[in-house]
């Protein structure tokens, strides 16, 4: 998270071009929305138990599992090309997103919905940049906007760890938790269940680069961090998402 910060502050300071990142988690960790309450939604006692760190984005949203799954981060100033509102800037994105999933054979469209419950997981949630395949969600994005930029995070699922998810997040109730988690169910695929075999990391990495540059016209360039991002990610790691301050904070 720090990392993404880093590149989103380098950017807009000119240091960086627009930058599409894709990364995985080691360990798993939970990752929260902005807005998001550790208090009221998060049992970090069943975290520490599982494993699963937790971590706050400054990106909205839920929390989103990461364990097998590829997280993608997209930065920009907004005169690339990408549009000013947030629908039109998640439009335009996702239009790279459709392309890469039928590179995998997969048919899917952006079908932006509103949440009738409140669920602290992300893929229980229906939002403006909801990815759905035959109805059911694939993917989720969230943005953060700063001065003339924007960073979008996304989760691309590989395989469901739902047990983990739901033990970790708080409920009212049992029956509540129940109820969530069927709804969660209802509502999501993942892409070795979609697709019907295990999918291979790096075909995904490539198939996603491949997509935004079919749909969007964009020429790649392989690049690691600089050497002022890594300065930043190091301070923000410190500073920002290595403590409780921000990490806890309700």
């Amino acid at each position: 998270m720090a990392i993404d910060e880093a590149i989103l502050d380098e950017h807009i300071e000119g240091g960086m071009p627009p930058t599409l990142r894709v990364y995985q988690w080691d360990p798993p960790a939970l990752s929260l929305g902005y807005n998001q309450s550790i208090v009221h939604d998060v049992d970090v006692a069943k975290c520490q138990e599982a494993g699963v760190e937790v971590v706050r984005r400054i990106t909205g949203g839920g929390a989103v599992l990461h364990a097998q799954e590829l997280t993608y981060s997209i930065v920009s100033a907004v005169n690339n090309g990408i549009p000013e509102s947030v629908a039109g800037s998640y439009r335009f994105l996702s239009q790279g997103l459709i392309a890469s999933y039928k590179i995998l054979g997969l048919e899917v469209e952006l079908k932006p919905g509103r949440n009738k419950t409140r669920s602290a997981a992300c893929f229980s949630l229906t939002t403006l940049a909801d990815l759905t395949h035959r109805g059911r969600k694939l993917a989720g994005s969230a943005q953060a906007r700063r001065r003339n930029a924007l960073l979008q995070h996304g989760s691309l699922p590989i395989q469901s760890h739902a047990d983990i998810l739901f033990s970790v997040l708080k409920f009212s109730s049992e029956a509540s938790r129940q109820k969530t988690r069927l709804l969660y169910n209802k509502r999501m695929f993942v892409l070795n269940e979609v697709i019907g075999r295990d999918i291979d990391m790096q075909e995904l990495k490539d198939d996603l680069r491949k997509g935004f540059t079919q749909a969007l016209g964009i020429r790649f360039y392989d690049d690691g961090l600089t050497a002022a991002e890594i300065r930043r990610s190091q301070a923000l790691a410190a500073e920002k998402y290595g403590t409780d301050a921000w990490n806890h904070r309700k």
